[in-house]
């Protein structure tokens, strides 16, 4: 599938869409309020505060019909330059806008976009006018946590798509639906290759033996590979001190994506993240020369990080 984010064109189609998206929201939902709108590889998206309004793919067809109706009323979209003072008091009713608001410098001018009765914050660039967003299909929603913070508010989230053409929306929606096909939770339960259970817990497989098969077999490729290529192999704790992720840098910036600390017997631990500062702890167990170089150290290990899980629907 083509990659949106890197034709440029293209980029700046699905950006302007996703003006398109929420100019359609707030004529649907008029308290709605608006965080981010980015375009991604597969099209765009935007979060947005919904109050108490839960969105279902009934919504998603009236959303689409009013993008529709909007485009086709062709307005121009026009490019404005204001002072962040001048921001803050177009968007008082906004406190996501003021926040984006808030975290820039005192003398930056910032741009906003307007198409008839709609204005947005964006760098741009933009369409000149909504009537060139024909080609559209809005695919998916999803929460999506205010920052991507777990402490912060569930907001809601829509994705879509915009071609030049029909035909390329078309085959873009085919090549959708056959990977759907491809999915390897679909292809895992009919292949009998893993299972999963929320009593174990959610994203966690649990291998079955023809799956076991496929991760043995990879296992065994990879680790020959690597002895070919001189590497040795070596097994290390799924947990560390965390004084030793102190020391590697980690638990300064990386923490956030760790999962939190176990206190057992006065030691602090926390489930490894990745392997190299256990690595870095078995090259320092002895004294190596420069002649030594390079030590090639592998390992097959079960990392754990507690980043954003993803809830599409």
């Amino acid at each position: 599938m083509k990659n949106i984010k890197e034709d440029e064109r293209l980029s700046v189609l699905n950006h302007s869409c996703a003006h398109l998206l929420a100019q359609a929201v707030k004529h649907l939902y008029p308290n709605a309020k608006f965080w981010v709108g980015p375009v991604i590889e597969e099209g765009f998206y935007y979060d947005m505060d919904l109050g108490d309004v839960t969105l279902t793919f009934e919504d998603l067809e009236r959303i689409q019909k009013e993008m529709k109706k909007i485009s086709k009323d062709g307005k121009k979209i026009i490019r404005h330059e204001i002072t962040k003072k001048e921001a803050k008091e177009m968007f008082a009713e906004d406190p996501y806008k003021l926040d984006l608001i808030d975290g820039m410098d005192e003398d930056t001018i910032i741009s906003c976009y307007t198409q008839g009765d709609f204005t947005d914050l964006c760098r741009g660039p933009h369409v000149e006018s909504v009537k060139e967003i024909k080609y559209f299909q809005l695919l998916k929603f999803s929460g999506a946590y205010y920052k991507g913070d777990s402490h912060n508010k569930m907001l809601q989230r829509i994705y879509g798509v915009c071609f030049e053409t029909q035909e390329d929306l078309d085959q873009h929606l085919q090549e959708l639906e056959e990977a759907k096909l491809r999915d390897h939770r679909k292809l895992g339960k009919e292949l009998g290759i893993f299972v999963t259970n929320d009593l174990v817990g959610k994203g966690l497989p649990m291998y079955l033996p023809n799956g076991y098969i496929v991760w043995e077999t990879l296992e065994n490729y990879i680790k020959g590979k690597e002895r070919r290529l001189g590497y040795q192999h070596v097994l290390t704790p799924p947990l560390g001190n965390v004084e030793l992720y102190k020391t590697s840098g980690h638990w300064d910036h990386y923490q956030e994506n760790m999962f939190p600390k176990m206190e057992v017997e006065g030691e602090e631990f926390v489930l490894r993240p990745m392997n190299c500062p256990h690595h870095m702890m078995i090259y320092a167990n002895d004294i190596h020369s420069y002649r030594d170089l390079p030590i090639r150290i592998g390992a097959i290990a079960r990392d754990c990080r507690f980043e954003a899980m993803p809830t599409c629907l």
